[in-house]
């Protein structure tokens, strides 16, 4: 129990630091002068920074074990945060934020990696599905309790705050996390032989029809909850950041019931690829509704709930794709479809930042998002069935 406690506790500080942006975006924008690219380009970077270092997380998850790894890279993170929240110009926060996704990748990556050695095939899902529905309290964190701190401290002293929780998390991994069994037992590798072994998962046919949603799918949801969000409710319906928190406090809460029941769902109905199609399609329409012109508020914070709803299919992917991966090859398996997927975090919401700095165009954002992930769907429909 400890060392899950430690796993969820990890997983939430990587889930509090993805989404607070949108909480703060307008505040952050007004103090640093930032045009929409620029604040689109900065939200994006905790992605970039996180999906860059997946090839050595991925080696370090199956060479010296989650512990290590972990406890290792959060430093990073607790630097970034430091300097974001220190930052006066733009170089310093993109900077911070780059710092802050590097030190993040192996949180949820290596909690992965431990179920995927703890459970059988059939219950990774499903525990997956558990940690980050747990793991979620720091989406939760990031909505409503971070908006009061941003109001009463600023956003600065709110990093501050996140700063010394993220420290606790890390003193937490330190203690309770055990030393990985497998890492203990296997045969060294090569430095070159280990990177193969990421070009080898690179290599399996099977998992190509999945890629285009495990790049597409978590990151249409972020660019949403993560991103546009908060400017969204701020500048169409004129919300202050504690109104935009208990919105987006709602949207999480969803996010967390989703993700429940498609766990659930899974291990109760076997049907794994069905439910991530229609999950999947159910988003599209959801994204839909809210890409109508200058939607009523009712309809638009109906809209958000529902892409919260049925937006987190993630660890369903993920199983699918578990199951054509070589358990020799599971960490750098693991933390290449976390590469593919967070570098789509990370260019979508790059390329909403451009869209939005163009056209300025909510509807359009939106709509550019179904279309995307409609396209992501036709490829997954053509995917094997998943194996146990």
């Amino acid at each position: 129990m400890p060392e899950f406690s430690a796993l969820v506790f990890a997983t939430a500080i990587s889930m509090l630091y993805r989404s607070i942006i949108t909480v703060i975006a307008p505040e952050l924008s007004q103090d640093l002068n930032l045009t929409d690219s620029e604040l689109g380009t900065l939200a994006s970077l905790f992605f970039v920074g996180f999906a860059a270092v997946q090839l050595p997380v991925g080696i370090a998850l199956d060479r010296l074990g989650p512990r290590l790894t972990i406890v290792s890279f959060m430093l990073l993170a607790i630097t970034g945060t430091a300097l974001f929240a220190s930052s006066d110009q733009l170089w310093m926060a993109y900077t911070g934020q780059l710092l802050i996704g590097a030190g993040c990748a192996p949180l949820m990556t290596g909690s992965m990696v431990v179920i995927s050695r703890r459970f059988s095939a059939e219950r990774f899902a499903y525990m997956t599905a558990l940690v980050l529905t747990l793991a979620n309290l720091g989406d939760l964190f990031s909505t409503t309790p971070f908006a009061l701190i941003a109001e009463a401290l600023g956003w600065r002293g709110a990093l501050w705050i996140i700063l010394g929780i993220t420290s606790c998390s890390a003193l937490a991994c330190l203690i309770f996390l055990g030393r990985d069994r497998q890492a203990e037992g296997s045969e060294p590798e090569s430095p070159l032989q280990t990177i193969g072994g990421m070009g080898k998962v690179a290599l399996i046919r099977q998992l190509w029809p999945i890629l285009p949603l495990v790049l597409t799918g978590y990151a249409a949801l972020m660019t949403i909850r993560g991103l546009w969000a908060g400017p969204w409710l701020s500048e169409g319906y004129q919300l202050d950041a504690a109104e935009r928190g208990y919105l987006l406090l709602g949207m999480s809460l969803m996010m967390t019931l989703g993700m429940y029941l498609y766990g659930l769902l899974d291990r109760q109905t076997g049907q794994r690829k069905p439910l991530v199609m229609g999950g999947t399609l159910l988003l599209i329409l959801s994204l839909i509704l809210i890409s109508l012109p200058t939607p009523p508020f009712w309809l638009a914070a109906s809209g958000l709930l529902m892409v919260g709803l049925f937006g987190y299919t993630y660890a369903l992917v993920m199983a699918h794709c578990r199951g054509f991966i070589p358990a020799q090859l599971m960490g750098r398996g693991v933390a290449f479809l976390t590469l593919v997927g967070f570098f789509g975090v990370g260019i979508l919401q790059a390329i909403s930042g451009w869209l939005m700095d163009h056209f300025h165009s909510y509807s359009l954002l939106h709509a550019s998002l179904a279309g995307i992930l409609l396209l992501a769907l036709a490829s997954y429909s053509r995917s094997a069935p998943p194996q146990s």
